[in-house]
């Protein structure tokens, strides 16, 4: 019911994992340095996914959060230097998505952006507060555009966004 905290951590060889729907939670670290792992298919019934679980798994291009998902640890994605979009079911209570980024269910906050995604950003008007770390190792990002209703940008939001030439406010 469960895959275990560094489960799987630096198996370099795991290209693909399914996780059935009998799991239900998956642990920190789990498939932590799973560099060749390029594509993740999470069961419908796995509510939790803790910290770090895909960090630098730096083949995965596209993430799909299911609506059972409610508890995301932090730095889930980080260092997913390839991924491109993180899809989030519309049913979620919790997550919803845009444009293949990361926001709370009602696109107030700004949680992640995928740090395989290139060229510029808008942020959406209904967002309020751009999350720690939400673009950090976005290395193709080039222009961000942040709205009037942006009030809170987190520590290190930026951080290592090397190409990042212009950022309006």
């Amino acid at each position: 019911t469960s895959i275990g905290d560094s489960a799987f951590a630096f198996c370099y060889g795991l290209t693909s994992v399914t996780i059935p729907n009998s799991v239900t939670s998956i642990g920190g670290q789990a498939f932590r340095y799973c560099a060749n792992l390029a594509s993740v298919a999470i069961g419908n019934r796995v509510t939790s996914i803790g910290d770090s679980a895909f960090y630098e798994c730096t083949s995965l291009t596209r993430v799909a959060v299911p609506s059972s998902v409610t508890d995301l640890g932090e730095w889930t994605f980080d260092g997913c230097s390839r991924l491109s979009a993180i899809t989030v079911d519309a049913l979620n209570p919790v997550f919803s998505s845009a444009d293949g980024v990361l926001f709370n269910k009602w696109r107030t906050k700004l949680i992640r952006s995928p740090q395989g995604k290139t060229g510029s950003g808008t942020i959406p008007d209904s967002v309020t507060s751009i999350g720690w770390e939400a673009f950090s190792g976005c290395a193709g990002l080039t222009r961000v555009t942040i709205p009037n209703s942006v009030t809170y940008i987190g520590e290190g939001a930026f951080y290592q966004c090397v190409s990042l030439t212009s950022v309006t406010i």
